[in-house]
């Protein structure tokens, strides 16, 4: 009665706060089917939209959150959602909708437990064949170039989007993909050394197993969303707390840099103005 009462809140509750953002319960955790795809902060303020490789990496040396659609393209960012750099995630005023949050570590870990225990159909007994098939249960059926197509258990629907490697190229696309996993430890520090250190998981289509690396100060990755609260928000922007960001002239920083996009003046946005309230 309990469970039944349990799932009955958690349709409710995804219908009513998240509109078209759809949540699948996976052990005690509801998440999302599909990558983030959203170009403001919860409270309204927007996201830079990093398109060249010059902004790209100038956003990540000046702790500056961005995100892009892979290969600056908006029909495939509707299929497999925004890749976000980490100061993104980590910006105190929460990319995550009200009522979510970016998936952390331990949300991470628990999907992880919980997918590798033998289901229905296998052996019941955890052994060394049951372990290591998470990216292969969580792969969407179709999509992945690859003869290892997924079984999308749980309805988890990953799709190989690809990312944003350390040299802000685009890489990987219908072979591979890569999510965040917000670090708890590093709720409310925006600093150099969390984001030299930021975790990130990577499934590969050749590979049953998902990875969980921790060089990702480069990287741009695809958010996924778990219902709960996320700690260390706040209404403001975040404050660079050490030397590694200070502020650089983007024409010094760019200048003998090759743009990706020759039809971009090279130059980042202006910064963007809160949007304003009715």
């Amino acid at each position: 009665m309990k469970k039944l009462i349990f799932l009955l809140f958690s349709c409710a509750l995804t219908a009513s706060f998240f509109g078209q953002i759809d949540f699948v319960q996976i052990d005690k955790l509801l998440w999302a089917t599909t990558n983030l795809n959203q170009t403001t902060f919860r409270n309204g303020d927007p996201i830079r939209n990093a398109k060249t490789r010059a902004e790209w990496l100038y956003c990540l040396d000046n702790g500056i959150p961005a995100y892009c659609a892979y290969n600056n393209d908006t029909t495939l960012s509707k299929k497999y959602g925004l890749l976000y750099n980490w100061f993104a995630i980590a910006d105190p005023r929460g990319l995550a909708p009200e009522n979510t949050r970016v998936a952390n570590n331990d949300d991470f870990s628990n999907l992880y437990i919980h997918t590798n225990i033998p289901i229905e159909g296998r052996a019941r007994v955890a052994n060394w064949s049951n372990m290591g098939i998470v990216g292969e249960r969580l792969r969407s059926k179709t999509d992945w170039n690859s003869l290892l197509q997924g079984e999308n258990l749980y309805n988890y629907n990953l799709l190989p989007g690809g990312y944003r490697n350390e040299n802000g190229e685009f890489h990987g696309l219908a072979s591979e993909t890569a999510l965040w996993v917000r670090d708890t430890m590093s709720y409310g520090l925006v600093t150099r050394g969390n984001a030299l250190t930021s975790p990130f998981a990577l499934v590969n289509g050749k590979d049953p197993e998902m990875f969980f690396l921790s060089d990702g100060k480069k990287t741009g990755c695809y958010v996924r969303l778990v219902v709960g609260e996320e700690e260390g928000l706040s209404s403001k922007n975040a404050e660079n707390q050490d030397e590694f960001f200070l502020q650089h002239d983007y024409k010094e920083y760019t200048k003998g840099q090759k743009e990706d996009d020759p039809n971009s003046s090279g130059s980042p946005e202006n910064k963007p103005k809160k949007r304003r309230k009715n």
